[in-house]
């Protein structure tokens, strides 16, 4: 039982890898490939969801069911990609979660009275747990941000304007 707590802690504390952000087509090109299956986020809102077929440093085209839309980069908000998730992480805490199980089931009995039959059901009951996790991940499609536009920068400066005929404040503002 000390093994599965173990386990199940590493499982427990054990945290995604999040993607790389990218703020230019130039290094999404890094991240993303052609055929990936992505959603773009358009400037003002408008989510598209296809293949990738072109991906050029000023614009990408995007196979959707109603046709091949080609978006320049300054149009497009935000890229995501979209990907399964891995099957090795359900696998692991569903064997975990089984063999807990197993383990509570069996506690009145303890692996002194029975070794075998114990260690048998805690196998038996960590792979039917592998088998429900994986069938879980399976299912399960992730979508991570690759792409973020730049934001425009905006700038107030304020600066003094002393000479022998004005007295004042220069106000400038940049987009």
């Amino acid at each position: 039982m000390t093994r599965t707590a173990l386990v199940l802690a590493a499982a427990v504390a054990a945290s995604p890898v999040e993607a790389q952000t990218v703020e230019s087509f130039d290094r999404l090109a890094l991240l993303v490939n052609q055929g990936d299956h992505i959603e773009v986020t358009v400037r003002g809102g408008r989510e598209l969801q296809g293949r990738l077929i072109d991906l050029s440093p000023a614009s990408l085209s995007l196979l959707i069911d109603d046709g091949l839309h080609d978006l320049k980069e300054t149009e497009v908000a935000a890229v995501r990609r979209r990907q399964p998730d891995s099957l090795k992480n359900g696998a692991i805490v569903g064997s975990v979660v089984g063999a807990v199980v197993a383990g509570v089931l069996m506690s009145d009995e303890g692996p002194g009275s029975y070794p075998g039959v114990y260690t048998l059901v805690m196998s038996l009951f960590g792979a039917a747990g592998a088998g429900i996790g994986i069938g879980f991940d399976a299912g399960y499609v992730r979508s991570q941000v690759v792409y973020t536009a730049r934001r425009p920068t905006r700038r107030v400066a304020v600066s003094p304007l002393l000479s022998r005929h004005r007295r004042g404040v220069a106000l400038s503002l940049g987009f």
